[in-house]
């Protein structure tokens, strides 16, 4: 899914100044006598010097004492405020996928903040030309501090060396330092065989293009919680394959491919990153990706003001939702760091509220009734297997399984790793009102959810 681009990285060398040479002093010649030396010299040259102190009464003062003018004071201060471009070091040469989606956009915002003289080289199909190129143009306005190159690159992660020429392959193969793997198939629907084309096929030929670069340090691969499949309980960061079943093609796939990368971590440097269920920005509200909790925003307002609401379930189970912000600035902080390398991090809620909670409040932002009573999960599900049904209220009956799953996903290695950096994942009950305003202020898009990770 993109192509490739030829970066260089240049080195300056400084320039140094060479020492002022100090006058040498006049040889005293010591074999000429001087004449009448036994009755002048030694009173003379008693008469002649200076006394001491008044030498350093009329001695010039040191420069460092001299108060500077105030055009000397402004030329300094312009100086200190501009960039010293002759030590520009490009620590960073990054490739992303999943560009211009929704999450592989924030992370571009992060990561431009983070490293303002690297690199940013997206991997894009060529359908996504149009919109990629608005996106950079966000980049370059939101990150003006940000100073190094963005390109993108036609390409397609699904064949073999990316879809990418030879010379632009072997261009990136030479000069990238990070990878930042986000492309994925996200839909709950997908058949098994676009999913395993994308979602695992497309991971193994990054992870070949990884193994095949020459100045690589770090592989950042973003998976997602949802690899735990049917397990329930508390699930641990350090665990994989349970040997569990999946709901989805799609949880099936992302499952495989994170043990392919995992497999690999021995030959490539690699962090692994879940996250849970991606909303909005928690501050402005601001998506493009109208899935998990968007899905009962839109049951509710689909349905006649009259017409009581009711949960799925009894409602017991907690549902994991976290913010774009949250989600962006934690993989760019921890996929930064070498320190990172070999870790799996979860970014999930370690306070996520329960389904029958998010409903009532999602209720009360709409300006809705609470809800009365309950529907057993069986017969939801059943209805919306008619596709009539499933049409209507404009939800795929996938999404029902994460509101009725029991799993909690422990995040403890994320916030240990996210301490010092002051990141945290906000409440969910501080910002579901934001993304109902914003939900609301743009129906058009949550009528055209992307489904592209």
């Amino acid at each position: 899914m993109s192509t490739d681009s030829k970066n260089e990285t240049h080195s300056p060398e400084k320039t140094k100044t060479a020492p002022r040479k100090k006058a040498a002093p006049k040889p005293v010649d010591a074999e000429k006598k001087p004449a009448k030396a036994t009755k002048v010299a030694a009173p003379k040259a008693a008469k002649d010097a200076k006394p001491p102190a008044k030498a350093a009464k009329k001695a010039p003062k040191p420069d460092a004492e001299k108060k500077p003018t105030k055009a000397a004071t402004a030329k300094l201060a312009k100086a200190a405020a501009e960039p010293v471009t002759e030590v520009k070091k490009t620590s960073t040469v990054s490739l992303i996928t999943g560009f211009p989606g929704f999450l592989a956009t924030h992370l571009a915002l992060e990561i431009a903040k983070r490293e303002p003289l690297g690199d940013l080289h997206f991997l894009i199909e060529k359908r996504f030309q149009a919109e990629a190129q608005k996106r950079l143009a966000r980049i370059r306005r939101e990150s003006p501090e940000f100073k190094g190159n963005l390109e993108l690159i036609h390409g397609d992660i699904t064949k073999p060396q990316l879809g990418l020429e030879p010379e632009t392959y072997d261009s990136l193969r030479r000069s990238i330092t990070h990878v930042w793997h986000l492309a994925a198939i996200y839909d709950l629907a997908v058949p098994e065989e676009i999913a395993f084309l994308v979602n695992v096929g497309g991971t193994v030929n990054v992870l070949d293009f990884c193994e095949a670069c020459t100045s690589f340090k770090h592989l950042n691969y973003v998976s997602t919680c949802y690899v735990s499949g049917k397990r329930t309980g508390l699930i641990y960061e350090s665990e994989l394959d349970e040997g569990q079943p999946h709901h989805n093609n799609y949880e099936s796939t992302k499952f495989w491919a994170e043990m392919e990368v995992q497999r690999r971590m021995d030959t490539i440097p690699t962090t692994v990153f879940r996250p849970a269920i991606v909303v909005g920005h928690s501050r402005t509200g601001e998506t493009d990706k109208y899935d998990g909790p968007y899905y009962l925003l839109k049951i509710i307002d689909r349905m006649p003001k009259w017409m009581p609401f009711m949960n799925v379930g009894r409602g017991d189970t907690v549902v994991n939702i976290v913010p774009v912000d949250f989600a962006s600035s934690a993989l760019a902080e921890l996929g930064l760091r070498d320190s990172s390398v070999g870790e799996v991090f979860q970014l999930a809620d370690p306070n996520p509220m329960r389904a029958r909670d998010i409903t009532a409040l999602g209720l009360k932002c709409l300006g809705r009734r609470l809800a009365v009573g309950m529907i057993p999960p069986g017969l939801a599900n059943r209805a919306l297997k008619n596709d009539a049904v499933e049409k209507m209220v404009g939800v795929p009956r996938e999404i029902l399984g994460y509101f009725t799953h029991d799993a909690r996903y422990d995040a403890a290695n994320t916030a240990r790793a996210l301490q010092g950096a002051k990141i945290k994942c906000p409440h969910l009950s501080t910002y579901l009102q934001t993304l109902v305003d914003y939900y609301q202020s743009h129906p058009e898009g949550s009528d055209s959810a992307r489904r592209r990770a």
